[in-house]
């Protein structure tokens, strides 16, 4: 079910409407009653669009954030330490900024900086959240 979701997700990436398009996909993963477990894949979707827009915060982060306290946080830290996106280290600087466990996150951030792999321009953003 949530395989064939995210292709959906990926195959309409660039359409005009593709905030209703995110909208109704994460519809139809809340109504199936997927939980936390459709956090990852979604992430790893992200992870593989690191330069797009969904949204502020958009579909996606509507759904993930439904999972504060539950497993989100360590799901989306284990996500930016391997492929941050301009998404999901805007994601991962609202949780620092919740407060607990903000040193954590921080560092993160910081860790992004010093990554010869990552575009210059999520690191202008790690910068901005970061000043």
């Amino acid at each position: 079910m949530i395989e064939e979701l995210i292709r959906e997700l990926e195959a309409q990436i660039d359409s005009d409407d593709y905030e209703e398009v995110q909208e109704n996909c994460l519809a139809q993963i809340q109504a199936e009653g997927l939980g936390l477990s459709a956090v990852e894949p979604l992430l790893l979707f992200m992870e593989r669009h690191p330069l797009s827009d969904f949204g502020m915060p958009g579909a996606i982060v509507h759904y993930a954030e439904q999972f504060c306290k539950k497993g989100y946080e360590d799901l989306l830290a284990v996500s930016v330490a391997r492929r941050p996106t301009l998404h999901t280290v805007w994601m991962l600087n609202r949780v620092k900024n919740a407060g607990e466990d903000a040193g954590k996150y921080e560092q993160l951030l910081r860790d992004i900086l010093e990554r010869p792999d990552v575009e210059e321009e999520i690191k202008n953003s790690v910068k901005e959240f970061l000043a």
